[in-house]
């Protein structure tokens, strides 16, 4: 199958809400467009227009258009798409055509909520529009997410999004806002395991869980007796951090505490010391985890949920997410579906393929400049199909 006919089975699952009578350019069109010009960095719709422009032989090639719309046209278009459609169709794309394998290993899924920051100076936003992602960690691809006017109203969409989530046999990991018993429990009564930051809120047990991880009595611990203990060690030009997991051996002592959390069976703690430039400086965080897993693989999921949001970083670096002007709240939410994927979509090509430079931002230049680069990204993964 042609680059076209890959995209356009998938592309059918977004309804046109337009009316048919006066239908100029294909939505399918329109989508690969917005794609091509998210993949190549163009950070907002009147970039894609003008890359389209310098592209058209391109688009004229892989899709029915005769010539590019203008930023009104496409700005009314993507007004009306439905975000769950095209969030149905992109996940289809990428786990389909670039053949993510998900369930031969364990997922391990991590939560988040980002601040679309340029929406708090809208008069059309009464308050700023947040959006929670759950990204897919191995495979850096969005599985899901949720809209929501104010970061204060999280917590309850974050309990939305894992009933409509398959976390059936995954490890959700959150952050401290997150470590609620009704969270928990929800995520365990939907087959999943839990990674939570304990945090100050929960009182007695959190300064309880705290005593017993004190920097100096960790530092005198006998390994054998209370702890079973795991350590990295990093190096990156000026910068040395290591990161050392301590895992109770024995949760007796909080059998009070127990009973209200569902499904807990670790409580553990990671020690951070960062020495940059001569200065040193040490983290404690403790946790609570559903996972009966060993102090190396509970250092691993709290280590992987800073990938959502170096995510979020990577909206605001390559397309001034932050910045946005765009005031209609459903094109917000779709163009932050599509940046998404186009992120996981160059990611994934980069992973599997030799390239010179890895740097993101460096294979989006690659493929604004060169067509026959942007066409290599996208045959991969239609080849990878066949």
């Amino acid at each position: 199958m042609s680059i076209r006919e890959n995209f356009d089975i998938y592309f059918e699952l977004v309804e046109d809400e337009r009316s048919q009578a006066h239908i100029t350019y294909r939505l399918s069109d329109i989508l690969f467009l917005i794609i091509c010009g998210m993949i190549s960095g163009c950070n907002d719709l009147e970039v894609i227009v003008e890359f389209g422009e310098e592209r058209l032989d391109f688009f004229k090639k892989h899709t029915e258009l005769e010539k590019i719309p203008c930023l009104s046209t496409l700005s009314n278009i993507i007004n009306v798409i439905n975000p769950k459609h095209l969030e149905l169709c992109l996940y289809g794309i990428f786990n389909n055509i670039f053949q993510v394998k998900i369930g031969i290993t364990e997922k391990e899924i991590t939560i988040d909520g980002k601040t679309i920051c340029s929406t708090a100076k809208m008069k059309k936003y009464e308050k700023p529009m947040h959006i929670i992602t759950a990204l897919l960690v191995d495979n850096a691809v969005s599985l899901g997410q949720k809209t929501i006017e104010s970061k204060s109203n999280e917590i309850p969409a974050v309990r939305e999004l894992i009933d409509e989530l398959d976390i059936k046999g995954a490890v959700v990991t959150m952050d401290a806002m997150h470590c609620q018993k009704e969270t928990a429990e929800k995520i365990i009564d939907n087959g999943g395991d839990y990674v939570l930051q304990l945090k100050s809120n929960q009182g007695r047990f959190y300064e309880d869980v705290y005593a017993m991880f004190d920097d100096k009595y960790m530092d005198m611990a006998d390994k054998e007796c209370e702890y079973e203990i795991y350590s990295t060690l990093e190096k990156s030009r000026d910068r040395i951090e290591k990161r050392t997991c301590y895992v109770l051996n024995e949760v007796a002592y909080f059998t009070d505490y127990i009973s209200e959390w569902k499904g807990l069976k670790k409580i553990f703690a990671v020690k951070r010391e960062i020495e940059r430039n001569g200065e040193k400086t040490v983290e404690i965080s403790c946790y609570l985890s559903s996972k009966n897993a060993s102090a190396e693989k509970l250092l691993s999921y709290t280590r992987k949920h800073w990938q959502v949001e170096s995510f979020h970083w990577l909206l605001d670096m390559n397309y001034d997410e932050d910045e946005s002007r765009v005031r209609n709240k459903n094109s917000q939410e779709c163009l932050n579906i599509i940046r998404k994927y186009a992120i996981s979509i160059l990611k994934k090509y980069i992973e599997n393929n030799p390239v010179k430079r890895k740097a993101l931002s460096a294979n989006m230049r690659k493929c604004m400049m060169n067509e026959q680069y942007l066409e290599s990204v996208l045959e991969y993964y239609c080849h990878t199909q066949m």
